[in-house]
Order: structure tokens, then C-alpha cells, then sequence
């Protein structure tokens, strides 16, 4: 009912637009419907509403008959069903409909009789040539335009001769009706028609669009008439001869084309070569190659990216001469083109440019755009170039893997640049840390319409879960029950894996999977290895490296060193060993900060300290009591703001207090306040005055943050 009502609406607003009958004829007809085609012309007599016979019309436009065409030709004098009786009368195949559109020619005015003009020349009635001539000296000039266009559409050499005769400045409509009575004559003739609408100077859209016809129509014979339109001066002509240019087939255009490029302007050059390019002829790819080495910038970048779309790898060398050359611009397209030309040619023909000097470095970076792992040998011969070794390293840091270690290794003790060889090392490190299960330690876990709706405290059944073997946990209300009806739920987890702390956050339906990352042991290994043969900078860089790799070995070679001769050795094994990022370093951390007698030595191991005791795998209270020790010994604000994260992380409510004289501490407010209100939202149910004296000293200009100590304040008010 509603799709009725607004092709009804349509109808009677548009009136006799034939883009709104289309529309309606494109909606789909109700199956179960009326189909009987003398039931739908019983409703068109009948006193049935204006509605319901408008879209009977529209089921007689596929179902009627010639039977009723007499009760259709009535309601084209309707101003609210002429459109759609119209509809009908086009699409009923019997000559009857003809009669009954001829017929009310002579009775109709305005804007009906312009729509049943149109609904004949739709149906291409020869027989209303005489009737729709006449109608072309009409007073009312809108119908004498329909006219013209309808005549048009039925063609023919009668209507051919009589619309020529009346081509003048400013009739568009009669230019219409040529154009589309050429278009279903004979080549010969429709080139005749073509010709008198250019030659009629109707307007300049007109004569465009017959000069295309012009052209085609001639076949082989009209390029000449394309080559001159391809050297017009009027911009609109040349653009409508290569829209032209396109849709004729055979070579005698492709050598125009290739004719026209070589005298044309430099604005028009890319045009005519993507016009080539758009034809897909066999000579596109010789022409835009030879387009890429000179001319303008635009001809050169529209001639690469032209390359790119054809994807043949023998445009490669041409791409890869650009790359090297001096122009930024055609450099910077065709270093993109090569990036996305397929093919192992063109991987082939990237490798050769590391050998040759003036294109080794465009050479590495197309390596490691296209990730070319075949040139990892040549690569590492770059590496050690003083001028190209950063490049090459940089690439190698992506592509390389365990099989590369040994030799990028020995790059320590063979360049200069060890930073660079450092970095390369401890990316491919951290490149190839794979997921690892461990022992998993659950911490906290909340489900429910996070983060401020209905929620349920589940840690102990996901502990549990977890200690039965479970790796991975969904959140779903089977698991937990529904703490949320009717809201959407997540499920957010705290936990460490082996001493390394995480935190996720999943939808209902997810699974939080419990696993840490590390790097492969043969990393460790090979770095451990070459530890007593490294010296100078390559010894400080593997000692660096190492942490990255992590692991029991890699921190025993660590700690070894932190009582070797050399000052720089045990200087940089110490800041690593504070450095350390799992629990394991803990003990030598602690062990550090007691026996360390120089200043700096104290206070890194104290770092060391704050920041590892949170991830043991022990119970608050024991972290806690690690964390109180150290508060004496914590005097700078750099460590006050650790000791706040790390007591952040412990939710009891001595660890609030210890925490609550820091939110009036000038520079550490902030950082008290977060650590305050996330250990205040997970205690305040057992813990509401503790909780209360504490919220009311947050001074946070984080608003969000106010907000959730507000809310604290308030919930802990009622308890």
C-alpha cells in the first residue's frame, strides 16, 4: 500500500515526466494482485478511487489487451490518470493503442497533449508522422518541441527532410529530433543529417554531440573529421573527439592518435595517451614507455601509472631508469608503480638495481616495499656500505629473520654505524615473538554493560576456568549468568602470564585468550654466543639487544656482565639488568639496590624495583609489604609517580591510604588521583569510608576522572 501511494504521489506531482513513469513501471507488481485483464478494465469503468485505477493502469501495461484500449483512451484527457493510462497505451502491443494516441492528438492541449506526443514517439508510430508534423508550427512551443523529438524517434528519410528544413539558431528540440533520426538511418544518409545539424550552428551541445555522430557514421572515412576535431582549439571539440576516438575500432585511429601526440600541446598530451590507453591497443604500452622518459611531468606520471594499470613486467627497466633519475616527481610515481607491478620479472629486475651503483638505494627501498626476501643476501652486502648501510638495515629489520642473525651479528664488529645494526637486531627480535602460554594468574574479572552499567565481580569463576585448563574464556551469560538484562555485555580480565601483566576487554561472544609473547630461543642463543668474542661498541650493543630477546639465558648473560673489568661493559649490563621487563630480573634488581653504593646505581635498581614487584605472582598483601619497604627510599618524583602506578595496581585499602597523602602533592596529583579512583572502584563495596575520605581529596583536572571519583564519592555516601 505505501509503494502505491507514492507512485501515485510521484505521478500526480511530476505530472508527465517519462523518468516517473519508468520508475513506476520499474516497481514490482504484487503477485497477488489482479492479472484478469477484463477484471482490470471493469475498474477502470467502475467508480473505483483515482488510486486504485492508477495502478490498475499500471497492471494493464503487463497484462492488457487491445480490449482495453477503450477504456484507457477516456483518461488520457484525466489530468491525474493520463500519465498513468499513458503507461499502459506504450506498453500494450496492438496497433489499437496507435489509434487511440493519434486520435486524442486533436483533442488534447498543454501538457497532456505533450505527454501523448512523447507516449507516440516511444511507440515509434509511423502513421502519426503527418499528425506530429503539423504539430511543429504549434503556438504552444513546448509542443511543437515534443513534436520534433517524437518525430526524431520515429525517423525515417520523410522526417529526416522535414526536420532539416527547419534547423535553425536556438531549436534545440529539432536538433534532438535529427540527432535521434540519424541515429536509425543508413551510414550515408546519417552522416548527411549529422552534417546539417554542425553545419546549423543550433548550439554548441548539439553540434558536439553530431559531430560524434558525424564520425561514427562515416566509419574509417570519418577520421579525418576526428583528426580535426583532435586540433581544435575549442577544448570541448577535442575532448569530444577523444570520447570519439574510443569507440571506434582499428589502427587508423591508434596512428592518429599517436600522430596527434607528437604536435599537440603538452596539456593535451596525457589526454590523448590515456585515450590510448582506454582503447587497449597493443601499441599503449610502447607509446606510454616512451611517454615515462620525457615531456611533462603530468605526460610522465599519467604515462607511468599507465604502465602500472597494463602490469607488464617489460615496462620494468623503463620504471626502474625513472626511479633513479633525478625528477622527484616521476621518481616518486614510478617507485609506487614498481611497488604494485606484479610478477617475480619484475622482483628480478628490483635485485639487479642493488648491483648497479647509480640505483642501488632506490633499489633497497623497492626491496622492502615489495618485501623481496631473495635479495636478504644483497641486502646484507649494502649493510656494510658506509653510504647505503643505514638503508639496507633498515629493510633487513623487516624482511630478515633467525636464518640472517649470525650475519648481522658480525656486522658489529665490521661497520660503524652499530646503532643501526642494534636497532636491525632488536627489531627482528621483536618481529618474531610468538604467542606462548604460561602460568596464568588472574587478577580481576568483571562482566556485565561495562564500563559504567549493571556488572558482576566473576574473578573467581574465571580463576577457577582458568585452573581447570581453560586457555581461552567467552563471555557469554552462560559462562556468568545475565548481571545486565537486555544491555550488551563485556567481559574485562586483569591477569599476568608468567609475572608479565595484560588486560582485555572483549563483547559478548568474544573469547579473551590467555597468552604472552616471546621471542624464539634460538635468538637468545645466537646473541649469548657471540657475547665473548664481541668487544667496544658491539659487545654494549648485544647486551642491549638481549633484553629484547629476553629469556633465563639472555638475562644470565647479562648478569655475568655486570662484573666484567670493563666499566662500559658492567655500566651497560646494570642499566639493562634495571631495565629488565619480566619478574625474573627481580632478585638481581633487588640484590642491586642493597649492595650499590653509588647514587645512580640505587636509584635505577629502585626503578627496577617498583616496577617489576606488581608483576610477581604473589598476593597483595605481599606485594604491598615490598612496595611499604621501599617508600623511604623513594625521594625523587620520577620514582614517586612508579610507587603510585605500582600501588595502583594492588586494590586493598591500605594501599589507598598509602596512596591518599600523594593527592595534594604539587606534580603528583594526577597521577595519585588515577591510582586512587581505579583502586577505590574495585574496593568500595567493602570498603565505602576508606573509599569516601579518599574521594574527597581528588583534585584531577581530568573530567572524566572527577566524574568517576564523584559517582564514588556518592555511592559510598549510602552505605
Amino acid at each position: 500500500m505505501i509503494k502505491t501511494l507514492l507512485i501515485l504521489i510521484l505521478a500526480l506531482c511530476s505530472g508527465f515526466v517519462p523518468a516517473v513513469r519508468a520508475a513506476a513501471l520499474a516497481v514490482p507488481l504484487n503477485p497477488a494482485g489482479e492479472t484478469d485483464p477484463q477484471k482490470l478494465t471493469a475498474i477502470l469503468k467502475s467508480d473505483a478511487a483515482p488510486k486504485e485505477k492508477a495502478i490498475t493502469c499500471k497492471r494493464l501495461a503487463v497484462y492488457g489487451t487491445k480490449d482495453a484500449v477503450p477504456a484507457l483512451a477516456p483518461l488520457l484527457a484525466d489530468e491525474h490518470l493520463s500519465s498513468w493510462a499513458r503507461i499502459a497505451l506504450e506498453n500494450i502491443p496492438d496497433p489499437a493503442c496507435d489509434d487511440a494516441l493519434r486520435d486524442a492528438v486533436g483533442k488534447l492541449q498543454g501538457r497532456l497533449l505533450i505527454g501523448v506526443i512523447n507516449s507516440i514517439g516511444i511507440r515509434r508510430d509511423a502513421k502519426a508522422i503527418p499528425t506530429l508534423t503539423a504539430k511543429l508550427k504549434d503556438a504552444d512551443a513546448d509542443v511543437a518541441a515534443a513534436a520534433a523529438v517524437a518525430l526524431g524517434k520515429i525517423g525515417g528519410p520523410t522526417v529526416a527532410a522535414t526536420l532539416t528544413s527547419l534547423l535553425a539558431p536556438g531549436r534545440l528540440a529539432v536538433a534532438e529530433g535529427c540527432i535521434r533520426c540519424a541515429e536509425q538511418l543508413p551510414a550515408a544518409d546519417a552522416a548527411k543529417l549529422y552534417d546539417a545539424v554542425r553545419a546549423a550552428n543550433v548550439s554548441k551541445q548539439k553540434s558536439l554531440e553530431a559531430t560524434r555522430g558525424a564520425i561514427l557514421s562515416r566509419g574509417n572515412a570519418g577520421i579525418a573529421l576526428l583528426a580535426e576535431q583532435l586540433k581544435s582549439e575549442d577544448r570541448a571539440f577535442f575532448n569530444i573527439a577523444l570520447r570519439t576516438a574510443r569507440e571506434i575500432p582499428g589502427p587508423a585511429v591508434v596512428k592518429v592518435l599517436l600522430a596527434e601526440m607528437e604536435k599537440a600541446a603538452a596539456d593535451r598530451q596525457p589526454a590523448l595517451l590515456l585515450t590510448l590507453a582506454d582503447r587497449g591497443d597493443t601499441e599503449t604500452s610502447s607509446a606510454a614507455m616512451n611517454a615515462a622518459k620525457s615531456g611533462s611531468v603530468e605526460l610522465r606520471i599519467t604515462a607511468i601509472n599507465i604502465l602500472e594499470r597494463l602490469g607488464n613486467a617489460a615496462c620494468a627497466p623503463v620504471l626502474l631508469g625513472i626511479v633513479a633519475a633525478d625528477d622527484a616527481a616521476a621518481a616518486q610515481a614510478a617507485k609506487s608503480a614498481l611497488i604494485r607491478l606484479p610478477g617475480a620479472e619484475v622482483d628480478a629486475a628490483v635485485v639487479a638495481m642493488l648491483k648497479q651503483p647509480q640505483s642501488r638505494r632506490a633499489g633497497i627501498e623497492l626491496v622492502g616495499a615489495r618485501r623481496i626476501t631473495g635479495a636478504i643476501p644483497e641486502l646484507l652486502r649494502a649493510a656494510e656500505d658506509a653510504e647505503l648501510g643505514s638503508a639496507s638495515l633498515k629493510v633487513l629489520g623487516d624482511l630478515a629473520g633467525e636464518a640472517e642473525l649470525p650475519a648481522l651479528i658480525g656486522l658489529l664488529t665490521k661497520v660503524k654505524n652499530t646503532a643501526a645494526v642494534e636497532s636491525t637486531l632488536a627489531t627482528i627480535c621483536a618481529r618474531s615473538a610468538k604467542p606462548t602460554t604460561g602460568s596464568v594468574v588472574i587478577r580481576k574479572a568483571v562482566y556485565g554493560a561495562l564500563p559504567d552499567g549493571p556488572s558482576a565481580d566473576v574473578t573467581a569463576k574465571v580463576a577457577g576456568m582458568v585452573k581447570g585448563g581453560a586457555t581461552a574464556i567467552e563471555a557469554s551469560n552462560h559462562s556468568f549468568g545475565d548481571p545486565a538484562n537486555g544491555l550488551v555485555k563485556k567481559l574485562r580480565v586483569e591477569y599476568t602470564v608468567n609475572g608479565q601483566p595484560f588486560s582485555r576487554t572483549v563483547p559478548e561472544k568474544d573469547k579473551i585468550v590467555f597468552a604472552a609473547v616471546a621471542v624464539p630461543p634460538a635468538f637468545a642463543d645466537a646473541l649469548c654466543a657471540a657475547m665473548p668474542q664481541a668487544s667496544g661498541e658491539g659487545k654494549l650493543a648485544l647486551l642491549r639487544i638481549l633484553r629484547t630477546a629476553g629469556g633465563p639465558k639472555a638475562l644470565a648473560a647479562v648478569r655475568a656482565a655486570t662484573t666484567d673489568a670493563n666499566a662500559e661493559i658492567k655500566e651497560t649490563a646494570l642499566r639493562t639488568l634495571c631495565d629488565w621487563p619480566s619478574v625474573d630480573a627481580l632478585p638481581d634488581v633487588t640484590q642491586l639496590a642493597k649492595t650499590a653504593t653509588e647514587k645512580k646505581w640505587q636509584i635505577l635498581a629502585l626503578r627496577g624495583q617498583l616496577r617489576l614487584i606488581p608483576q610477581q605472582e604473589t598476593d597483595a598483601a605481599q606485594k604491598l609489604a615490598a612496595l611499604k619497604d621501599l617508600t623511604p627510599l623513594v625521594e625523587r618524583t620520577e620514582e614517586k609517580r612508579l610507587l603510585l602506578a605500582a600501588l595502583g595496581d594492588i586494590p586493598t585499602a591500605e594501599s589507598l591510604a598509602l596512596i591518599t597523602p600523594y593527592l595534594s602533592a604539587p606534580g603528583l596529583k594526577e597521577e595519585a588521583a588515577i591510582a586512587a579512583v581505579e583502586i577505590a572502584e574495585k574496593i568500595a563495596g567493602k570498603h565505602p569510608a576508606e573509599v569516601n575520605a579518599a574521594m574527597k581529596q581528588v583534585d584531577t583536572k581530568d573530567k572524566k576522572l572527577a566524574n568517576r571519583a564523584r559517582q564514588l564519592l556518592q555511592q559510598s555516601r549510602k552505605k
